[in-house]
């Protein structure tokens, strides 16, 4: 059974707190876009992951996959 992910528990966390976050629900984790830049990340779907976007170091953004 997956968790359910929202944007609200994730807005504002360190990173350090969001990947201690991802790793207590057995999540993996990986940014995809930090300070404005997108980084080119693999197409596959993982429906443990969370996909990390990041401002300053503090999540903006996340969504799973």
């Amino acid at each position: 059974m997956n968790t359910l992910i929202t944007e609200r528990d994730w807005i504002g966390l360190e990173l350090k707190d969001a990947i201690n976050k991802a790793n207590s629900i057995n999540y993996t984790h990986r940014i995809v876009e930090e300070d404005g830049v997108s980084f080119m990340v693999t197409m596959d779907f993982r429906s443990n992951r969370v996909n990390l976007r990041l401002r300053d170091g503090k999540v903006i953004g996340v969504y799973t996959g």
